[in-house]
């Protein structure tokens, strides 16, 4: 069962809640952070924040919106086959010890070690089960099956997962290291009673809470949760305790305090009342004195993985006209976006959707940018414009070819998201400078995610994927410009938000995951890449962390950063990112755990 947020077609009003790892910040009430004043021993419980902003309702992880630590890539609880290493970009063992991969399949070999927290073994039954759930319950992901002709035990805890005719590996990859394993036992008999006819009763399966003895796979477990806070802890017969030389990890419990306003998570990490946080905390080059720190010392002081974008309604007017969209880009003053709204957490930005840097960097070809690329550059917008056939009023405002006012466009964001609402403020004043008006439209979390969707915007941000994976960057232009599942407008899609139709960039999506020869896969990625340039479906706006990732020292140390780097910086709870549980320690030395 594939883990991300919003990961269900709607079928009921949802509780609009907000995950940080999706996008921004939360900043729309308050809540005054509080002391640790607490029966939890500081120097054995961690306190993490910025994946949760509303009181827990539910640890069902086939709810719409689980909180955590059910939620997103999240493994503490439930693991996944294989775990994506940011630093590696390999996929490390987690339930799975490893994996081969032919033509036609890969297969898995579940480690026969592994065991549920109840001393119940993991079956492939299990396993298989998991996967199913995407293809019997209306999800996000049911898609996946589309790459999947079968999953098969091929006895001795080998699992196969086969190939369908859209060939495609890269997504298999992705979504066996994005699905959480689920036992069977618990979850097989809540999907079946929901079972009407041919259909399910959604509403039947969100009722379970899971929320009492969960059976999980993971070294951490609900021990309780109020609206303030949920507590985790460890669980002792962690099976895979002997990967870690026999060792638990160094937390015998993780609390995540609830605050709901963005400033009280930031003050709480200050003042050594939260250890770890993936919240949006402006200069931290000043936070030294407060034992804070980020991932490096230097600029952009975050490790970037990902790209958020502008997401352009393509079918509208006037963005359907390709040069309205390459004027836009021109006009973006993108360092302005950079030094303003992001603290330099991110490095300048370049054209295309690849990043010029890490193992991606082989696929960015620097003479394809200064050729298709674009810069801010208003100069060479209005040039643009002008040849288009638009032209300008005495007030300077853009007219079309009919010597009409261009409309007025908006630019929507969810409530609360400051870093993303300083970077539209940013765009609005560039925009102005070639004569568009734009305007912010700040909504709730959930309208904004309803039109993304439907396709019912303007012009909006995204950033794709919000998880690390395998298959990036192949994974990034698919989610954005696909027609695989393409919807017209006013209806739901999870992928192509802006619409765009493109036969060329589509061919090259089918065809990149299937080829093997890295000369060739060079030589597609940078195909891709041009036609990018060439059609902007999209602005990039900014290189990001899928989550931001601050630690305070004042309780713990030996946190992952770039001079330590033994793992990757995912909050101690992403992906591969939890290996570094074990490996923090305690400033205040206890006897023993």
């Amino acid at each position: 069962m594939s883990v991300h947020f919003k990961k269900f077609v709607p079928v009921c009003t949802l509780a609009i809640t907000v995950a940080s790892m999706v996008s921004g910040c939360k900043d729309d009430s308050s809540k005054t952070p509080k002391e640790n004043i607490s029966e939890y021993p500081r120097n054995e419980t961690l306190y993490i924040g910025g994946f949760e902003w509303a009181p827990p309702a539910t640890f069902n992880p086939l709810a719409p919106d689980p909180n955590f630590p059910a939620d997103g890539n999240i493994r503490l609880m439930y693991e996944s086959l294989l775990a994506y290493n940011q630093l590696t970009e390999k996929l490390d063992p987690m339930l799975a010890d490893g994996y081969t991969q032919t033509d036609s399949s890969i297969t898995v070999h579940l480690d026969t070690r592994a065991k549920w927290n109840n001393g119940e073994k993991i079956t492939p039954d299990d396993v298989i089960f998991s996967f199913k759930i995407d293809s019997i319950l209306p999800t996000a992901h049911n898609n996946n099956w589309k790459f999947i002709k079968a999953i098969t035990d091929d006895g001795d805890n080998h699992i196969t997962f086969h190939l369908s005719s859209h060939r495609n590996p890269l997504k298999v990859l992705s979504t066996i290291a994005e699905t959480s394993i689920l036992p069977k036992s618990v979850f097989e008999p809540l999907i079946k009673s929901a079972k009407t006819g041919k259909t399910y009763n959604m509403e039947k399966i969100f009722e379970f809470k899971n929320d009492t003895h969960p059976i999980v796979s993971g070294p951490y477990t609900l021990k309780t949760y109020t609206p303030d806070q949920i507590v985790l802890e460890r669980v002792e017969n962690y099976w895979r305790q002997n990967h870690y030389g026999g060792k638990k990890p160094a937390p015998k419990y993780i609390i995540h305090p609830i605050y709901d306003k963005n400033d009280n998570f930031n003050n709480a990490m200050v003042r050594g009342n939260l250890d770890v946080s993936s919240n949006f905390l402006p200069r931290i080059w000043e936070k030294g004195k407060d034992s804070v720190r980020a991932w490096s010392r230097e600029e952009p002081y975050q490790l970037p993985s990902t790209i958020t974008a502008l997401v352009i309604a393509t079918t509208k007017e006037p963005f359907n006209n390709v040069n309205f969209r390459r004027a836009m880009a021109h006009a973006i003053d993108f360092n302005k976006i950079k030094v303003r709204a992001l603290s330099n957490y991110t490095p300048a930005m370049q054209p295309g959707f690849i990043l010029p840097f890490g193992t991606e960097k082989k696929y960015f070809n620097k003479e394809d940018i200064e050729t298709y690329g674009y810069s801010y550059n208003t100069d060479k917008a209005r040039e643009i414009l002008a040849e288009a056939g638009y032209s300008w009023n005495e007030e300077g405002k853009l007219l079309d070819k009919k010597k009409k006012p261009v409309r007025s466009i908006s630019i929507e964001c969810p409530q609360g998201w400051t870093d993303w609402i300083d970077a539209i403020n940013v765009i609005i004043e560039s925009f102005a400078g070639i004569g568009i008006t734009a305007v912010l439209k700040i909504v709730d979390y959930g309208i904004w995610d309803t039109n993304l969707r439907r396709g019912t915007f303007d012009l909006t941000f995204k950033t794709p994927p919000t998880e690390h994976s395998v298959a990036n960057p192949w994974n990034r232009f698919y989610q954005m410009l696909s027609t695989d599942n393409y919807k017209p407008i006013g209806e739901e899609a999870f992928a192509n938000p802006g619409r765009i139709q493109n036969a060329e960039i589509n061919n090259l999506l089918m065809q990149i995951p299937t080829i093997t020869v890295e000369d060739s896969l060079v030589e597609a990625y940078r195909e891709l890449n041009k036609l990018f340039m060439q059609t902007v479906p999209v602005i990039p706006v900014m290189y990001r962390p899928s989550t931001y990732y601050l630690f305070s020292t004042k309780h713990w140390t030996n946190f992952p950063t770039e001079e330590n780097p033994y793992a990757p910086p995912n909050n101690l709870i992403v992906a591969a990112g939890v290996s570094a549980l074990w490996e923090i320690v305690p400033v205040e030395q206890r006897d023993n755990q």
